[in-house]
């Protein structure tokens, strides 16, 4: 729909149609320059109102008092335009307020989750989030346009409330979209790992400068592999059971497990030991336990030792 000086006055007239409103509120509220616009339109709108009342009285004028009845009429309508300019200054102020007070439902929330720690948000449109380790994510206080937008660093495991409005997940390598659905998506800033399982619904995911997308269905696993995005079967729900506490292992090398504990644990690991490398261990662990009792418990199946430097934020294999 074109938004234009015919399709405002229709609006303030109230002849427009359920969606021909919603697609000028909607426009109004996507950038201030078309607030702005919004806002003369309406001033102008009124000021007509008022001075085309003012006019209907006609020239007062008669053999007998034909002069000052014109001073009263000139008079009269000086007055209405003066009313007229008061009203559109006033209406501008209040639109002024009312714009500032969108932009301040616009300011960004942010939550960032510590080492070994999971948190769960519930944003403005009711969508239920849950941030594992070393996650950051920011949300506008409201979502007044026409999408709503949210940025990730790290991994979450959302609920999305279904609406006409896409939910788009931006990370650091591509943009996830939906409608409402059911998802986990880890996209860590500091790590080229990309990783997204669908559960429920539909996914679209795709890079803001490029106009190829990937499509997901429920049971589907979209990684990055090379440069590219690389659709699998999704091995299960085992994935996501960090969002309950939990690290699960299910069958995977030594370096896959340190890379975990990496990301839950917020520390780096280096493998000075060969002989651990061709193992693999199929447990579950619990994350608030910490990274030494993981390791201790690893030790029963693995011959290694480990050593942590003073800072705690350094772990060597040997």
């Amino acid at each position: 729909m074109k938004i234009n000086h015919k399709s405002l006055t229709r609006y303030f007239q109230g002849k427009s149609t359920d969606k021909e409103k919603d697609a000028i509120q909607e426009w109004a509220e996507s950038s201030s320059e078309n607030w702005n616009m919004f806002v003369r339109e309406r001033a102008l709108f009124d000021a007509g109102v008022l001075l085309g009342g003012g006019t209907n009285a006609g020239a007062l004028s008669d053999k007998s008092t034909g002069k000052s009845r014109e001073h009263i009429h000139k008079f009269r309508r000086l007055l209405s335009i003066a009313a007229a300019a008061a009203m559109i200054i006033f209406f501008i102020f209040i639109a002024r307020d009312n714009y500032s007070l969108r932009q301040q439902g616009q300011q960004l929330q942010k939550i960032a989750v510590p080492s070994g720690n999971r948190t769960n948000v519930t944003l403005p449109d009711g969508t239920s989030v849950w941030l594992s380790s070393n996650t950051s994510l920011s949300y506008p206080s409201s979502f007044t346009g026409a999408k709503r937008e949210i940025t990730l660093s790290g991994e979450g495991y959302f609920e999305v409330v279904k609406s006409n409005k896409p939910f788009i997940v931006k990370t650091s390598k591509y943009n996830v979209e939906v409608l409402g659905t059911v998802f986990d998506v880890e996209a860590y800033s500091n790590s080229d790992r990309f990783v997204t399982n669908l559960y429920e619904g539909t996914v679209k995911i795709y890079k803001p400068e490029d106009d190829k997308a990937v499509f997901l269905s429920p049971g589907q696993t979209a990684e990055s592999k090379n440069g590219s995005l690389v659709v699998t079967s999704t091995v299960g729900t085992e994935d996501y059971m960090w969002k309950d506490g939990l690290i699960y292992l299910g069958d995977k090398s030594f370096g896959e497990i340190m890379s975990a504990f990496e990301k839950f644990f917020g520390v780096k690991i280096i493998i000075e030991n060969d002989a651990v490398n061709s193992l693999s261990y199929d447990g579950k662990l619990r994350i608030t336990d910490g990274i030494e009792h993981a390791l201790k418990v690893l030790q029963k199946d693995f011959p290694f030792k480990y050593e942590i430097n003073e800072d705690g934020d350094t772990i060597t294999i040997r």
